[in-house]
């Protein structure tokens, strides 16, 4: 009895200690290998356990290995893994782990080439996704002044140069020319924020300080800077948070902007360059409003009128109208989609060999794909066009945007100059990461390549609205979804992959949004599909149960 006890524990013990055997056993490379395989899968960052998984491993492997000589790799992985999982989860926890250990990478490491990346890592997290706006400044500036010869010594200098200076830090100077001028003001409002931007002809020093109490000042001191003609000394916005933005000379060296507000949560001030601005964001809830204090609409007094062009007519002027940022909110799932079909009237989109014409085409299917979703999913679906009607690209995401959409489907048929060009491909909003999403986005916005690169100069003003996470989740599922629903019923479906490009159609909506590229109408083969009713609604299916299985994940994604 004794005996077969021993046996037993010895046998327990030799189980328990096989993980660990294999544990110590595991090499940095194995777990750097899990980790890429982590990060070019969107399924897998879906479980915060995944991302938990990596930081164990390398925790355990820096605990028995303390003199590896990758041990700041191994911190620096560690960082990255909590980076990555913070951006998923949106955990300002996760963030705070990040900037640990990358802040760790460079305390401990200092000589490493990795120590100057972690400090400007640990800035990023600090000014983006903390608002530690003193620690940001604090990180990009060990950067600049301990590792001037290192690869982030530029980056580093003109973040610091965008961030308000902390108490006690001396100003960071710039060299002047002539005085800059303050050319726009420009503002939009969403429930959770208001974005202020001032355009400048040139770059300025500024600083920007908070008064404290029941009805909080933000001001920003622009040094060497005026006013232009068509900034006046005071912009009423009353939108329950800002309640206006004032603007006057205050010395001989320095203009002050006043924000005045009703509350205040945070804020948040960045400069972009070329052209230069400088961007405002006071986050916080609004307050309720009186309709004195909305921009007047014009409305239809007999009737409502939910047409696209009824419901744009509503829209006040492109600078001052706060937009709506539809939120979700678990539980609610998604209540309203707008599907767009696209080009039409006066612009036909792109031709095939056969004449078929890419807005015939696209109108087809986005009728296909409103009805499936509204049976599918039971949710509410509106076009932005119906029949055969010209609409500008901005009427259309400015449509989604009034009516409170939850998602926005732009449906197209790509076209290339060569005619074995083949395939599906799904885009979103963000700058274009090659030439041929560069040309691309200049085919679907009608301008030319130089144009797009204007466009892409503007965009980073609309980054916060354009929802990209969310809308890269979307595509992909899409994406997906209909190479998966094509393939079994036709030959030579090729996934040309998730892509991202400066789109107009897509620029400044305010929900996660995706141009959708159906296959190649300048293809003969693809062309005669494409103007194949069975053809048009197995694509609307397959968008469907992407669309489906984005939703779903909508209550798994990490951290939440």
């Amino acid at each position: 009895m004794l005996s077969r006890l021993l046996t037993c524990l010895l046998l327990a013990g030799f189980l328990f200690c096989v993980p660990e055997a294999y544990a110590a056993a595991e090499s940095y490379r194995q777990i750097r290998a899990e980790y890429q395989k982590l990060v070019t899968s969107a399924q897998l960052q879906r479980q915060r356990s995944n991302w938990e998984q990596i930081v164990t491993r390398l925790e355990r492997f820096a605990k028995r290995h303390p003199g590896d000589p990758d041990a700041d790799k191994v911190l620096f992985l560690k960082a990255k893994t909590w980076h990555g999982l913070s951006y998923a989860s949106g955990n300002a926890a996760d963030s705070r782990r990040a900037r640990s250990a990358y802040l760790e990478v460079a305390d401990h490491f200092s000589s490493s080439t990795l120590a100057d990346d972690a400090l400007f890592h640990a800035a990023e997290l600090s000014e983006n996704l903390l608002s530690d706006f003193p620690a940001a400044y604090d990180a990009y500036r060990r950067v600049v002044e301990d590792y001037p010869a290192g690869d982030m010594f530029a980056r580093a200098k003109k973040r610091l140069a965008g961030l308000p200076v902390p108490k006690g830090a001396e100003l960071i100077s710039t060299v002047h020319g002539p005085n800059a001028r303050v050319d726009k003001l420009r503002y939009w409002s969403s429930p959770d924020y208001t974005r202020v931007v001032l355009d400048l002809s040139g770059k300025v020093t500024y600083q920007a300080n908070l008064l404290k109490g029941k009805q909080p000042r933000l001001y920003i001191d622009l040094w060497q800077a005026e006013a232009g003609r068509q900034v006046g000394s005071q912009v009423t916005v009353e939108d329950g948070l800002l309640r206006q933005i004032r603007t006057s000379r205050y010395d001989k060296e320095r203009l002050r902007v006043v924000l005045d507000l009703y509350q205040l949560q945070d804020y948040k001030i960045f400069a972009l360059d070329d052209p230069f601005r400088i961007v405002i964001d006071v986050k916080g809830p609004h307050l309720p409003v009186g309709r004195k204090s909305q921009p007047e609409l014009r409305s239809r007094p007999d009737h409502r009128d939910d047409s696209i062009a009824g419901i744009l007519d509503q829209v006040p002027a492109v600078d001052r109208a706060p937009l709506h940022v539809p939120q979700h909110q678990a539980g609610k799932g998604i209540r309203l989609i707008v599907v767009d079909a696209g080009h039409g009237g006066k612009d036909p989109g792109a031709v095939g060999p056969n004449k078929v014409l890419e807005k015939d085409v696209t109108l087809r299917m986005a009728k296909s794909l409103a009805g499936q979703l509204r049976k599918e999913m039971n949710c509410e679906v509106r076009l932005t066009r119906a029949d055969d009607r010209y609409l500008t690209l901005r009427d259309r995401t400015a449509y989604a945007n009034k009516v409170g959409a939850d998602l926005f489907i732009s449906l197209h048929a790509n076209a290339s100059t060569s005619r074995k060009a083949y395939g599906l491909e799904t885009y979103f909003l963000n700058l274009a990461k090659n030439n041929q999403a560069a040309a691309v986005a200049a085919r679907e916005n009608g301008t030319t390549l130089e144009e797009v690169g204007h466009l892409e100069a503007i965009l980073f003003d609309l980054m916060a609205n354009a929802k990209i996470n969310e809308s890269s989740r979307l595509a992909s599922e899409v994406q997906k979804a209909m190479v998966q629903g094509l393939t079994p019923h036709y030959s030579d479906i090729r996934d040309l992959g998730v892509r991202q490009g400066p789109f107009h159609v897509l620029l400044g909506a305010t929900m996660p949004s995706v141009l959708v590229e159906t296959a190649f109408i300048s293809n003969p083969r693809e062309e005669k599909r494409l103007n194949n009713s069975h053809y048009q609604q197995r694509v609307a299916g397959a968008i469907v149960r992407g669309v489906k299985r984005y939703a779903a994940t909508l209550e798994q994604v990490a951290g939440q």
